[in-house]
């Protein structure tokens, strides 16, 4: 049976000997924490790394071996398999393979200088073609080299710290054309990103998002169990979406809380243009635009010609919960509500350049609306919907009505980088017509008005609530049932009498089990109900409709 190495290490000790072998020995042999008993070198390698301040250099341990370095690698594994213990062996191959690769390192680096000067690609890159050549050649395991240069871009753009340039591979390239144009089996909610993490940015009708209860600005963390917050929009999304009828569970923060909601998924067709005339007033047309995408402006024409057939005078141009999207789209119809010549975008390059577009029947193909408007904006308006609203606002003095814009003044750009593979990536600045650039600022309503109370109740957490229960959640379970006036409920976080019989109201009503216990499938109809009744009772609304009615 072989020795340990510390064994071996301790035939050496001798406090004669004042040799670097002789007194690392002593030194190993007054360290109480040394590893006596281990066997796996890279343990040994790691803790010497960390505490073995006593020893000079690993060429301490290979004095007594040095003559084997004449010796091929693998003859030397042969050789002293046979007649020096694991640890020997070990070290052998270190001496054997290590100065090779350093030197090997140094050749790799100097070759790469002299490829970047024949190639005429930039010096700078030496020292990256370098550590693939030497990666590549010397790793002890064979080497993916398209994750290696694959990484490598993720690397670089790691380093610009800005949430909007990525690299689309495979499933991220197909999802940014499928939200732009496609059909496809999801829930009906749409993904940004928030910096460092990943956010629910709009929720369309009569989806399994909505009938969950998911809502906008719900932070995403699983789906099916799965960590997603850092991963890419790209990335999460393409696991959320699936065949037609699977199930998918989606896990999200609110506030303090979590909650995991399961769906069935559904064909989602994206249409990112909705209009009706507005319920308290029939000559107002309410337009919906969710996101700016390929059939954005031509649904917005049909829109807009309906809704005026249909006896609408003046409009209101719903643009909360918008993400953004094609900067065309957002150019086109800002210039639909401008007059000719007047700019309608400024995009800046880093060296100062800027490329101004003007409204004409090049953007709007001579389509104009001159009806007295109004924009609703909220915390969630970003980037091509801050475009428009900022267009309108300054070229024909249209009031923003709501809350701030969420400030996404940056222009992205999308170039192949090979087969399915692109490269989205952050190039300019944009300024809206005055010159003002809202990154970070967003863009401040003319006339303020915030979401209702019952729009900030916390997510419920729990998958059912029981008489005697108290807390957070029932106080949020409380404060829905008063939203929505069920019972004589008192806000006090206890699971009292009037809680259960307010639970049991809303449940008969409701057709559901009539226990008084609020089960998930109670919690979820409540959240359907009261985003029901959020969307009836909507204050911004109410304050533009009235901007336009005037």
């Amino acid at each position: 049976m072989h020795r340990t190495f510390y064994e071996y290490l301790m035939t050496l000790r001798n406090p004669n000997d004042h040799s670097e072998i002789a007194e690392f020995a002593k030194n190993a042999f007054l360290d109480q924490s040394f590893p006596k008993q281990e066997k796996d070198y890279h343990r040994l390698s790691d803790y010497l790394e960390l505490n073995g301040n006593y020893l000079p250099s690993m060429a301490v341990l290979t004095k007594r071996i040095a003559p084997m370095r004449r010796v091929k690698a693998q003859e030397a594994i042969r050789i002293n398999k046979r007649r020096l213990p694991w640890w020997a062996v070990l070290i052998i191959v270190i001496v054997a393979l290590g100065g090779g690769v350093a030197g090997g390192y140094a050749l790799s680096y100097q070759q790469a200088q002299q490829s970047v000067l024949k190639t005429g690609v930039p010096k700078e890159l030496a020292p990256v073609i370098a550590a693939y050549e030497t990666v590549t050649n010397n790793y002890y395991k064979s080497v993916n080299t398209t994750k290696l240069t694959d990484g490598a871009i993720k690397g670089m753009l790691a380093t610009l710290d800005d949430p909007y340039s990525v690299y689309l591979q495979n499933n991220d390239k197909t999802n940014l054309d499928d939200t732009i144009s496609a059909s496809f089996g999801g829930i009906g909610a749409t993904v940004q990103q928030n910096h460092d993490s990943l956010s629910i940015a709009s929720i369309l009708p009569d989806t399994p998002a909505k009938k969950a209860g998911m809502q906008v600005g719900d932070v995403l963390l699983k789906v099916n169990g799965k960590d997603v917050s850092k991963q890419t929009v790209s990335k999460a999304v393409a696991k959320i979406r699936g065949k037609i009828g699977t199930t998918v569970s989606v896990t999200v923060k609110r506030g303090s809380k979590q909650a995991t909601f399961s769906m069935k998924r559904q064909k989602i067709t994206v249409d990112t243009v909705t209009g009706q005339l507005a319920s308290a007033n029939k000559q107002v047309g309410v337009i919906t635009i969710s996101t700016f995408s390929e059939p954005t402006v031509k649904q917005f024409k049909a829109t807009v010609k309906k809704l005026r057939k249909e006896g609408a005078k003046s409009f209101v141009l719903d643009l909360r919960q918008n993400p953004g999207g094609m900067m065309s789209a957002a150019l086109s119809i800002s210039s639909m509500f401008s007059k000719n010549g007047q700019t309608v975008l400024q995009v800046e390059d880093r060296n100062g350049a800027k490329e101004v577009y003007k409204a004409g029947k090049k953007l709007d193909d001579g389509f104009k609306v001159t009806e007295k408007t109004a924009v609703l904006i909220d915390g969630n308006s970003a980037s091509a919907s801050e475009i428009t609203a900022a267009a309108l606002h300054q070229n024909s003095n249209i009031p923003l009505v709501g809350e701030k814009s969420f400030g996404k003044g940056t222009v992205q750009n999308v170039g192949e980088m090979g087969s399915n593979k692109e490269l989205k990536l952050t190039i300019a600045k944009w300024l809206t017509p005055n010159g003002t650039w809202i990154n970070h600022k967003g863009l401040t309503p003319d006339i303020k008005v915030d979401y209702p109370a019952a729009a900030k109740i916390t997510l419920i957490n729990a998958t059912q609530l029981k008489p005697g229960d108290k807390g957070s959640d029932v106080k949020s379970l409380q404060q829905m049932l008063t939203a929505l006036k069920v019972g004589s409920v008192t806000v006090n976080s206890q699971y009292d009498d009037a809680t259960q019989a307010a639970v049991k109201t809303f449940q008969q009503a409701n057709k559901l089990d009539a226990t008084g216990t609020a089960d998930q499938d109670t919690l979820a109809t409540l959240a359907q109900k009261l985003s029901a009744q959020l969307t009836k009772d909507d204050p911004m609304m109410k304050a533009a409709v009235d901007a336009v009615a005037k």
